[in-house]
């Protein structure tokens, strides 16, 4: 019997950039899936390369990914929250998401798909609702409706909400299909986060990967010596919420990092166990790699910065850091200081008006020797407007914190 490959995209919120680097990995490898099959933000992701199975379809969807912000899925409207109190279903009103689908994919039916596509949902009796056919929007609205986020989504006769709800994962849907070789491109979870996400939803959908993940585990223990079955690498240690949409850039390409590697020492030579999903980084890296997991040299010696590997590592001050190769780590051990991020690695303009916040590491700026982080492109441009008293006064708010 012919082989047939299907790719499987899991659920995961804003995690799902993750799926994109390791897309974009594996098309350059030369893997050509029959068929994908995808769930919650992992619907939207198979949907679109669904539509353009390239390396050029892949480039558009890191585009789509690298200019999102929680606003386009997320918007918060008091229309929305009375909404809820009326019992509409959903903190959320689905109109950004819809136009974002809408706009964005490039097939109107799941049947109209260059490669079959097929969408997991769950209607309301708990059961796995498999769509290949129809309004590939719907579909993927269905499959992403994830409970007091966004009503349900009729479909047929079904109320449908996120497929990561059912029991029954895009693995076994996969499986069911008549795959005889499944990659899964998972998104992980937030495995090393210093407290409880910022918020109901937030701490919702975190349970919600956590879900995936065990759902996961189990299945590839159901499909043991059945199907060959390969799991392209979580990104761990992991801290980043799936409610947090501005790590998309660092997460693309650290999940690229991986897969990369994961790929050379033979990821797709050997079927994946169910231990593949085990979480076993260092008691110091509690936080994640500190900066993204960037090389912090690479800041300062190449045209870009690079992203670290956890075999090239060193701790400063209770922090992990990862380094591209040895001689960029023993370099930041011979003078941390010289390469260290300012403020600990936040936003340069939120520091200067007295506030702590998270940044990307992909919105930086050397200056005067000091390497500084933005939260995203635009707050780094109203940052570059005002740099010198910006700075005096982020350097003021840093020496006078607790």
């Amino acid at each position: 019997m012919a082989q047939r490959t299907a790719f499987v995209f899991a659920g995961g919120g804003s995690l799902g950039a993750i799926q994109v680097g390791a897309l974009r990995e594996l098309v350059a490898a030369g893997e050509r899936p029959d068929f994908l099959v995808g769930a919650s933000v992992g619907a939207l992701n198979a949907c679109f390369f669904a539509g353009q199975p390239s390396a050029e379809g892949v480039a558009a969807l890191e585009a789509i990914w690298r200019g999102l912000s929680r606003r386009d899925i997320f918007p918060v409207t008091l229309s929305g929250a009375l909404g809820l109190l009326r019992g509409a279903g959903g903190l959320f009103e689905q109109h950004n998401l819809r136009r974002l689908v809408e706009r964005e994919l490039t097939i109107r039916n799941l049947e109209d798909a260059a490669i079959p596509v097929h969408v997991v949902a769950t209607n309301l009796s708990g059961a796995a609702v498999r769509l290949s056919k129809g309004a590939a929007a719907d579909a993927v609205l269905a499959s992403a409706a994830i409970p007091i986020a966004f009503p349900s989504v009729q479909i047929g006769v079904e109320h449908l909400i996120d497929g990561a709800i059912a029991g029954n994962t895009p693995i076994l849907t996969a499986a069911e299909l008549g795959a005889t070789r499944i990659i899964v491109l998972q998104t992980g979870y937030a495995c090393s986060i210093d407290g409880p996400p910022r918020g109901a939803v937030a701490r919702g959908m975190h349970a919600l990967t956590l879900l995936i993940a065990n759902q996961m585990e189990r299945d590839l223990r159901l499909l043991r010596d059945s199907v060959e079955v390969h799991v392209a690498p979580h990104l761990c240690p992991l801290d980043v919420s799936p409610f947090n949409f501005s790590q998309s850039y660092a997460l693309i390409e650290r999940a690229a990092e991986r897969t990369r590697e994961w790929l050379a020492l033979g990821g797709l030579q050997r079927s994946a166990s169910a231990d593949v999903f085990d979480h076993k980084h260092a008691a110091m890296s509690g936080m994640g790699p500190a900066a993204g997991g960037y090389d912090l040299v690479s800041y300062f010696t190449a045209d870009a910065p690079r992203i670290g590997t956890p075999q090239h590592t060193a701790e400063h001050e209770g922090r992990l850091y990862w380094f591209a190769n040895a001689e960029n780590r023993d370099a930041f051990l011979a003078a941390p200081e010289r390469y260290l991020p300012q403020y600990g690695g936040a936003c340069a303009y939120a520091m200067a008006r007295g506030r702590d916040v998270r940044a990307d590491p992909l919105c930086h700026r050397i200056v005067n020797g000091r390497l500084y982080f933005n939260l995203n492109p635009a707050i780094h441009q109203q940052w570059l407007g005002d740099l010198d008293g910006a700075i005096r006064r982020a350097d003021a708010h840093w020496r006078e914190r607790p």
